[in-house]
């Protein structure tokens, strides 16, 4: 039996004074035979911004994209 692997996350964001943090997104890998591919697919969905959201989260594409000056 070969084991597989899937990496789930959410993204959580708080307001720049505020200690509290609401999520604006989450998904997962698909499943793998590695750690590291899952780990790249994980990678991939966020950096193309591809996860997934509930209504009344905001569109990922409109969320900062760098870090703050």
């Amino acid at each position: 039996m070969t084991a597989e692997y899937r990496i789930t996350f959410t993204i959580e964001r708080a307001a720049d004074d505020s200690d509290d943090w609401q999520e604006v997104g989450f998904g997962s890998s698909g499943a793998w035979h590695s750690i590291d591919s899952a780990e790249h697919d994980m990678g991939s969905i966020i950096s193309s911004r591809s996860w997934e959201t509930e209504p009344g989260m905001p569109d990922p594409g409109e969320l900062e994209s760098g870090d703050p000056e």
